[in-house]
């Protein structure tokens, strides 16, 4: 159990455990003093001590730093957000005042807060918070239905039906035809969980005028049947889906802050403090102002990084002229919250902004691989390498979904020569996913200076039903290869992917960056684990370095924020298998506790820092 303990009683233990509450003995009294003097006599009476007062101290633990050298302290302080010291009990315990807050851990298990290289908070809140109707880990086909009829019945007439998260990797799953048979009252889109299809029915489909003869979407496609060429329902990729959504209903301001809220408090449930969103949608305007008004107002529990989604050229070329290059009026324009920030508040939005995001492919049976011939790619290839180029020369970071081997191939390529033209050091642009490249990409990654970000807790979610994966494996493949990313020394990082994923939870990741095995038990290649003292760097340092923030967070340090979590247990001794169960006591952003297990209800409802 974690002690929070009185001032008074926790130095008079300190005192007879260690004699390290320093007196002040003449020589310090007459410095102190003639500080003193020196500040009336200058017309400034205040008087900062020579050794400050921390506002948070934790003490009796055992604190994996994650420094250079994994050193392991026993205690920390921290002031104004930042850490003062890392050590032992008294090196700590001179920055213990009155009005310091100190939490005895009694042991416990301390590491920085972990970071989500990965995930949509956004979608991820609505998909939790019921917005959507959420399907995640409902396994029958007919228990949809039956679900997605329910919702129906409750629903008046005309309003929309929206649903996420079927995980079968079927595109012929459901059709308009199932969809109609549950409801021709309510118009109605249902998504697969990885978001890149989805299936609306016939009053969907008829409000957003598809019909047999509307086209497909550049980079996406409408099913139809053969005979007569009429839609199935079935919308593959972002491009058809939006289609269907920009009909939709969608959030208030209040409606957006409470959807950002509840993901975010979820994550720091589970000793998350920053999360990178990397689909940060142009579209979702309502979702721009919400972000930067709960950062701007402290009510956010964790830090955030944004990389929004170009859909195309065209709109990158226009987004990045508003944004970064004209001062003229303020445009009309749905990121008119992010011109309005990033020239009224810059420091802000520097804060907020991590780059720009592209997709090359789509997931699951639409992923670009050599020889899948149902793959989709997103753009054509000189679109793709000129947005990468504009975005490089401007000195942005990008964050690319590559999922297929091919796909990997493809942005490599685009990066390549992108610095050929315009060579830049220390640009860390990222593929995210990155689920089974060749080997020759290794190498290829190492040298243009990439980062790769992507998610153990796929093993789990999907290992049994992506065979496809499971036969590349067979023939010499290899599935998220960790040891050889690190053994080439490719950066890495780990994020969730939700709602994409249905796991979300860091000690998943953690324990399956090691096991790599799935539901039913099928164990990928284990030449491809590392330790949890590997995955923990990863998902720290890692993804720090991940948004350029390895200066600020990701390690227990002197000078950077603040940022910690205490667990119930030790990860680096139990047994490995327990890995996946182990619990956040209290997470900590800046030195302010954001997340206390023995006290959730009053952390969940009432976070303002």
């Amino acid at each position: 159990m974690i002690v929070l303990k009185g001032i008074s009683s926790w130095r008079r233990e300190q005192a007879l455990k260690n004699n390290s509450l320093r007196k002040i003995d003449r020589r310090d009294f007459l410095k102190i003093s003639g500080l003193g003097t020196l500040g009336i006599l200058s017309g400034c009476a205040h008087i900062e001590p020579s050794i400050p007062t921390a506002d948070l101290v934790l003490t009796n633990g055992k604190i994996l730093t994650m420094d250079p050298v994994d050193s392991i302290a026993q205690a920390v302080a921290v002031k104004r957000g930042k850490i003062l010291e890392v050590g032992n009990n008294e090196m700590v315990s001179k920055y213990i005042g009155d009005m310091t807050t100190v939490i005895d851990l009694k042991g416990k298990t301390v590491t920085p807060g972990l970071i989500d290289s990965h995930a949509h908070l956004p979608m991820f809140g609505l998909r939790e918070n019921g917005w959507y109707v959420k399907l995640h880990g409902v396994r029958s086909r007919d228990e949809i239905l039956d679900i997605l009829a329910q919702r129906a019945r409750k629903t008046s007439k005309g309003e929309w039906i929206s649903a996420w998260g079927v995980e079968s990797l079927s595109l012929s799953y459901l059709n308009k035809d199932d969809l109609d048979r549950l409801t021709t009252e309510h118009p109605m889109l249902v998504v697969q969980t990885g978001g890149q299809w989805g299936f609306a029915n016939s009053y969907a489909l008829r409000i957003a005028r598809i019909d047999k003869d509307t086209p497909n979407p550049p980079g996406s496609k409408i099913e139809k049947t053969s005979f007569q060429g009429e839609p199935t329902g079935l919308l593959i990729h972002y491009p058809a889906l939006n289609l269907v959504r920009r009909h939709m209903p969608v959030p208030d301001n209040e409606q957006s802050q409470d959807a950002l809220l509840f993901a975010a408090r979820l994550y720091a449930a589970e000793g998350v403090t920053t999360v990178h969103d990397n689909f940060f949608s142009l579209g979702n305007s309502h979702f721009h102002r919400a972000y930067f008004e709960l950062v701007q107002s402290g009510k956010i529990p964790i830090r955030i990084k944004i990389w929004p989604y170009m859909p195309n050229f065209e709109v990158a070329s226009k987004v990045f002229h508003v944004l970064f290059e004209s001062m003229a009026p303020y445009p009309k324009s749905k990121i008119k919250e992010l011109i309005f920030y990033n020239r009224e508040n810059p420091e802000l939005f520097a804060s907020l902004w991590g780059g720009f995001k592209m997709a090359v492919d789509g997931g699951g049976p639409t992923s670009l691989f050599y020889g899948n011939r149902r793959s989709l790619p997103m753009h054509k290839t000189e679109e793709m390498h000129n947005m990468v180029k504009l975005f490089h020369r401007a000195g942005h970071q990008i964050s690319v979904h590559a999922v297929g081997d091919k796909a990997v191939d493809l942005i490599l390529d685009a990066i390549e020569a992108a610095l050929r033209e315009h060579p830049r050091k220390d640009h860390r642009h990222r593929i995210e996913h990155a689920l089974c490249p060749q080997t020759n990409s290794l190498e290829r990654m190492k040298r243009l200076g990439v980062t790769i970000s992507t998610h153990p807790q796929w093993f789990f979610a999907w290992g049994d039903k992506w065979t496809g994966l499971k036969r590349l494996e067979n023939k010499g493949r290899r599935v998220i290869p960790f040891k050889s990313y690190l053994q080439r020394d490719i950066p890495l990082a780990m994020g969730a992917d939700p709602p994409a994923h249905p796991i979300y939870q860091p000690q998943v990741a953690l324990w399956e960056a090691g096991a790599r095995v799935s539901q039913e038990g099928y164990r990928f290649n284990p030449a491809e684990s590392i330790s949890i003292q590997e995955a923990l760097r990863i998902q720290t340092m890692g993804g720090a370095y991940a948004g350029f923030q390895e200066r600020e967070i990701g390690s227990i340090e002197k000078g950077k924020l603040g940022d910690m979590v205490v667990w119930n247990r030790d990860f680096c001794t139990i047994p490995p298998d327990e890995i996946k169960d182990v619990k956040a006591e209290v997470t900590i952003v800046g030195g302010r506790v954001v997340w206390n297990n023995k006290h959730r209800d009053s952390c969940l409802e009432a976070l303002v820092f």
